[in-house]
C-alpha cells in the first residue's frame, strides 16, 4: 500500500503534541523509522539535509495555513523524504503530519490524494483530531476547528485534571452531531493511549457508516468512466421514491444527511449522481457509504473528501444502501429528491 501518513489536527493547545508523544512512547516501531512533519506558524525553514541527522526526524513547514505555496512545500518535503530514504537505504515505516491549530486539514488531504508522485508512494492512514475537554467550547466560534472535527476519522478527547468521562457527555454529544462518522477515544496524562489507538488504523481508506466498521478490498474498477474526474454536469433521473432520508442541522451550521435505500443502484447512474452531488454542493466536506449495486455480487464502499471519490469492493453481502453526508449549506431537498430517483434508475 505504501507508507502510511497519519494527520493530527486540533485547535491551539488541544493536546496534539501530547497525543503524538504518547503514541511514540507506546509504539514498537523504531524512532528512526518515523518522520514527523510539523506545520507551524513562523519563518522556520526546511533543511532536507538534516533529515538523516536529526534524532527525532522532525521537519517543519513555515506557515500555519497549509495552502498555496505551503502545499508545494508539503509535496517537496514528502518527495524529498522518499528520495533521501531510498538513496541512503533508510527504512521508513510512518509519517505523522501535525498541523497547527489554525490549519484546515482539507488541503493536506487534497494534496496527498491528487499529487501522482505522492499517491504512488504514500497513503493516508487516518485523520485524527484532538479536542480539549476544558476548552472545547472554543470550537463553537472557530470555523477551522469545526472543520477539523467534521473531517476526522477518530476524535481524541483530552481529559484535563478534574474532568471525567461522565461529566463530558454533553460535549461528546455535540461532537457526534458534527461528525457521526468518527469514533472517540479519551486520554490524559495519567491514562495514555496505546500504539494501536494511533498507528495503522486504516480508517481513512476503510468505510465506516455510523460507527459500523467495514473491511474493504482494493479499489474496484468502475464501468464507463473513472471516479477521478472533473464534475461539470447534472443528470435528471426519473422514477418513484424508494429511499429514506434523515436530515439534521446542528447549531454550528453543520449538516448530516443520511440516505438509505433497500433497492439496488445502477452503477453508471450512481457515478453521475455523485458528479452532481459534488458539483452543486461545494461545502460537502466528507461522505461515506455502503451501496448495493446491480450486477455486483458483493456490496461496494464509497467515500469522498472534497472532490475526490473512491470506490472499493467489500466482502459483505449486499443489503441496505446507506450513505452519510457531512457539510454545510447542502441542498438537502435536492439531494433527497435526486437520490430517491436514483434508487429506481434503469429498473424494469
Amino acid at each position: 500500500m505504501g507508507i502510511p501518513i497519519t494527520i493530527v489536527s486540533g485547535f491551539l493547545g488541544a493536546g496534539k503534541t501530547t497525543l503524538i508523544n504518547q503514541a511514540l512512547n507506546a509504539t514498537e516501531l523504531p524512532r528512526e523509522e518515523i518522520i514527523i512533519i510539523e506545520n507551524e506558524v513562523g519563518q522556520t525553514g526546511i533543511d532536507h539535509e538534516l533529515l538523516l541527522h536529526t534524532k527525532e526526524h522532525v521537519l517543519q513547514l513555515n506557515n500555519g495555513c497549509m495552502c498555496c505555496s505551503l502545499r508545494e512545500d508539503l509535496i517537496t518535503t514528502l518527495a524529498s523524504i522518499e528520495e533521501v530514504t531510498k538513496e541512503w537505504q533508510v527504512p521508513l515505516s510512518q509519517i505523522i503530519v501535525e498541523t497547527t491549530g489554525i490549519a484546515d486539514p482539507q488541503p493536506i488531504i487534497q494534496t496527498i490524494l491528487t499529487t501522482p508522485v505522492l499517491r504512488n508512494t504514500y497513503y493516508i492512514d487516518s485523520l485524527l483530531t484532538v479536542v480539549d475537554s476544558q476548552n472545547s467550547s472554543m470550537y463553537q466560534n472557530e470555523p477551522v476547528s469545526l472543520k477539523q472535527i467534521a473531517l476526522a476519522d477518530r476524535i481524541f478527547f483530552a481529559l484535563k485534571e478534574g474532568d471525567t468521562v461522565s461529566n463530558c457527555s454533553e460535549i461528546l454529544a455535540r461532537l457526534i452531531e458534527i461528525n457521526p462518522l468518527a469514533d472517540f477515544i479519551y486520554f490524559s496524562e495519567t491514562a495514555p493511549i496505546s500504539a494501536t489507538d494511533f498507528f495503522h488504523l486504516d480508517k481513512f481508506q476503510a468505510t465506516e457508516v455510523l460507527n459500523e466498521p467495514v473491511a474493504t478490498q482494493p479499489e474496484m474498477e468502475l464501468t464507463n468512466e473513472s471516479h477521478h474526474r472533473e464534475h461539470h454536469h447534472k443528470d435528471h433521473l426519473q422514477g418513484h421514491t424508494h429511499a429514506t432520508t434523515v436530515h439534521q442541522q446542528n447549531n454550528h451550521g453543520f449538516q448530516t444527511v443520511l440516505l438509505t435505500a433497500n433497492s439496488e443502484l445502477n452503477e453508471a447512474a450512481l457515478i453521475r449522481w455523485i458528479d452532481w452531488l459534488l458539483f452543486f454542493n461545494q461545502e460537502l466536506y466528507r461522505f461515506k457509504g455502503i451501496v448495493a449495486l446491480e450486477n455486483r455480487e458483493l456490496a461496494a464502499a464509497v467515500q469522498g473528501v472534497n472532490q475526490q471519490v473512491r470506490f472499493q469492493l467489500t466482502p459483505l453481502e449486499k443489503s441496505t444502501t446507506k450513505i452519510v453526508l457531512i457539510g454545510k449549506n447542502l441542498a438537502s431537498k435536492e439531494i433527497e429528491e435526486t437520490f430517491n430517483q436514483l434508487c429506481i434508475a434503469y429498473k424494469q
